[in-house]
């Protein structure tokens, strides 16, 4: 068996990451420039950040084009690979799923698929294709690599904080009033994003400016996971590497950290968080992983 590892950019892998990791990533597009284009490959990121801070409303997204899915598995089959496996984003978030198996259907006598739900989105669904990625390199099977990352699904601790509720304001996430807009800015609010399984990213209250809502996440993040065992941790942010690195100094004071990694947000998700989000995804490492 010959097998590559799939999953959505939307996992916030990067793209140089993934190519060097053997790692494919299936793009959903974004309406941005002009018509929708696949948000890493086609879109501009600088670009897109810089606008999207005056963007109203957001800019609609959308799944990965069939096509585009096709296009992909024929070349995966042109390298020689006999099975695939894609690690999808949690459907309760999504329906990507739906235009990779319609792509499928078309080229399923030439390759095996083995189609994984994370139960995550963003970065809580990267681990997934990191780790199933070091397993074929160590050489096991499908069904080992499947059955370590259904222990994974309930140890990933993904938190974030978001600069203002203007993003959310604008997603038409939270109606915007004049009383709750002159609150949100007197008292300095900054919303907080949690990740749970099964359900993507949903509000988790609000801090009264960043030492309060990074005070907020550490203690999330210590009531969620085990103080005994070891973490991998990925910070992801909109241009906030300063809020992350204050992040990340905060939570090794009350959690071993071995691995760190600083991933940007890729445009579909950073268009739904808002400019500045920073936000840690806590994973255990391999050997530590119950």
């Amino acid at each position: 068996m010959k097998l590559k590892i799939i999953t959505d950019s939307t996992s916030q892998v990067p793209a140089k990451f993934a190519v060097e990791k053997n790692i494919t990533l299936i793009e959903p597009t974004i309406d941005f420039d002009g018509g929708y284009k696949k948000e890493l490959s086609e879109v501009d990121y600088e670009k897109f950040i810089t606008k999207m801070r005056k963007m109203n409303p957001v800019p609609k997204t959308s799944v990965a084009n069939p096509q585009d899915a096709l296009e992909i598995f024929e070349q995966i089959i042109s390298d020689g690979y006999s099975d695939i496996l894609y690690l999808y984003v949690t459907p309760e978030l999504t329906n990507q799923i739906a235009p990779v198996k319609l792509a499928y259907k078309k080229i399923e006598n030439k390759i095996k698929a083995h189609f994984y739900s994370t139960g995550h989105a963003a970065t809580s669904q990267a681990p997934f294709a990191l780790y199933a990625q070091e397993l074929l390199e160590k050489g096991e099977s499908i069904t080992t690599i499947t059955k370590t990352l259904d222990k994974l699904k309930s140890q990933i601790f993904t938190m974030g904080v978001s600069t203002t509720f203007d993003i959310l304001f604008r997603t038409g996430k939270i109606k915007k009033s004049a009383k709750l807009s002159i609150i949100s800015t007197l008292m300095r609010l900054k919303p907080l994003y949690l990740s749970t399984l099964d359900k993507g990213f949903g509000a988790a209250g609000a801090g009264t400016g960043f030492g309060s809502a990074l005070k907020k996440i550490i203690a999330k993040a210590e009531e969620d996971t085990d103080a005994n065992i070891e973490y991998n941790l990925i910070v992801s942010h909109v241009q906030n590497e300063k809020l992350g690195k204050k992040l990340e100094n905060k939570i090794k004071k009350v959690r071993k950290i071995k691995d760190i990694k600083y991933w940007e947000i890729s445009p579909c998700v950073a268009n739904s968080l808002g400019y500045g989000t920073v936000m840690i995804t806590l994973y255990p490492t391999l050997n530590t992983l119950k």
